[in-house]
């Protein structure tokens, strides 16, 4: 019996791609000036041959995926007004668009009534959110937000940490430390903003989900909340997430929201990508509680499939941006209807634009059939998977995510009883990366890889291989050959 000590590890451990792009598109040092057709040459030549095919339907390994030609279109369009929304003056009725796109945004996740946009959509003291650049940014806004508003001080204005900074405003309101809770999984820009935000890595509390998703988790969650409470430490929000990036996993939002209220603790969910979800009204309640949060962040460049650098950050209060409100005398002017003063970006393309297009053209029923299909696509590729000898799935997928990982013969009894050795555990780890490593090198197809936690509690981590189905014309066939050309690298990898 073969073992996979045989595969030759660290020989293949390595990824060839790196070197074979540096060798095919060296970095010059220096430019020289060039005619246009020089340049257009070396973008067919050079660039193009060696840019990822994202849109290929076999590229299925991250949330970068096709653009449609209407956005090629919308984005020419942007580039071509060149409005900065920093101020009304450089942007004129871009900003009245931008503020309607909001308010349409807000009310799928909020879902208010008529009466609340219509008169806090354009009320020149009031935000609904932010269009931001990433997901990253969302989520550092909605954090500082908070922070802003628990270290305020209506009474004088002076004394709040906008003006006297974070220790001082701290020891006013008799807070020894300040901490934010989250489940293990949230997304890495949750320490950018610790840091950014002057908390500290330390000060991020990560949960552990299964045990937030039980039957104490509720009592464990409130529990953990009074305790900071009677130690003097600010709690300052609870981060749920809608579709984890690396497994498509959903928190326990309504509960999350429950305990959040009752503590009168910030609650953020960070639904960068599977907040896209509510635009299905027979999907939406996957994400059930999203709209008791207190503030949200959802990606268009993700599952609306806008290009890259669009994101949104939505309050549910009109009020909470008012507590970061900066104003200066040639822009961000107080009562100004521009949203510059709220922003934590300065000056900001018109984004917008390109989600006032798509809802405008597609609509939330358009998008909804597609986040269906995509979802019905990884239902019946994890049943592919499932069904299929030589692989393991992680979980039935919850949204449009599936994780699974190749197992070679002589170890599939032993993961079925979860008798793995830490050694054999690390070579099925390694045999998994050599795989996905060998069949993007290939490049007709590409899947990624991520690690998670042992279920065991071990300390150990798992490779998986992801998938993420979010090309509309990734077919049957095209699952089915993916899965194969793996079963043969594996096959051709062990002998």
């Amino acid at each position: 019996m073969k073992t996979t000590a045989a595969i030759g590890i660290p020989k293949l451990f390595s990824c060839q791609f790196e070197g074979k792009l540096l060798d095919a598109f060296p970095f010059e040092q220096g430019y020289t000036p060039a005619s246009a057709e020089a340049y257009i040459d070396f973008v067919k030549q050079e660039l193009a041959p060696q840019i990822v095919n994202v849109a290929h339907p076999r590229y299925i390994g991250h949330m970068t995926g096709p653009v449609p030609p209407l956005m090629h279109e919308l984005h020419g369009c942007m580039a071509l007004f060149n409005q900065n929304l920093v101020k009304l003056e450089t942007s004129g009725i871009a900003t009245h668009i931008e503020r309607e796109v909001i308010g349409e945004l807000h009310r799928i996740f909020f879902q208010k009534g008529e009466e609340f946009y219509k008169y806090y959509t354009p009320d020149p003291d009031h935000c609904l959110g932010n269009i931001t650049s990433g997901g990253t940014l969302s989520n550092i806004t909605a954090l500082s937000y908070a922070l802003s508003k628990k270290l305020s001080n209506p009474e004088d204005p002076s004394a709040s940490i906008n003006n006297i900074g974070l220790l001082k405003s701290m020891v006013n309101k008799g807070y020894t430390d300040i901490v934010v809770l989250g489940t293990a999984h949230s997304h890495y820009s949750m320490n950018k903003a610790m840091r950014l935000l002057g908390l500290g890595y330390q000060s991020f509390i990560k949960i552990d989900p299964a045990i937030l998703k039980s039957a104490e988790g509720r009592g464990m969650l409130s529990g953990m909340m009074e305790n900071y409470k009677k130690a003097g430490t600010l709690v300052l929000a609870l981060i749920g997430v809608a579709g984890t990036t690396e497994a498509g996993i959903i928190d326990p939002l309504e509960m999350m929201a429950e305990v959040a209220a009752e503590h009168d603790v910030h609650f953020h969910v960070d639904a960068a990508f599977g907040g896209a979800f509510m635009f299905s009204d027979k999907l939406a309640d996957k994400l059930q509680g999203i709209t008791q949060a207190d503030s949200i962040t959802l990606c268009g460049h993700k599952q609306l499939y806008l290009p890259m650098g669009i994101s949104v950050c939505l309050f549910k209060s009109p009020e909470l941006a008012g507590y970061s409100e900066i104003n200066s005398h040639y822009q961000a002017r107080k009562g100004g209807i521009d949203l510059g003063k709220y922003t934590i970006e300065g000056s900001r393309p018109f984004s917008a634009f390109i989600i006032h297009g798509v809802l405008r053209l597609i609509g939330k029923e358009g998008y909804a059939e597609i986040l269906e299909s995509n979802h019905d696509r990884a239902r019946y590729f994890g049943e592919l998977v499932a069904a299929h000898g030589s692989f393991e799935l992680y979980n039935t997928p919850e949204l449009n995510i599936v994780l699974y990982r190749y197992v070679p013969t002589w170890l599939r009894t032993r993961v079925k009883k979860g008798t793995l050795s830490k050694t054999e555990q690390q070579e099925l780890n390694r045999l998994n990366v050599i795989i996905q490593k060998r069949q993007f090198d290939k490049g007709s197809s590409f899947v990624s890889y991520t690690e998670i936690p042992d279920a065991s509690g071990s300390g150990e981590r798992v490779v998986w291989l992801r998938a993420v189905l979010m090309n509309p014309y990734t077919s049957p066939q095209d699952l089915q050959e993916i899965l194969q050309e793996q079963e043969t690298i594996a096959a051709a990898v062990i002998l």
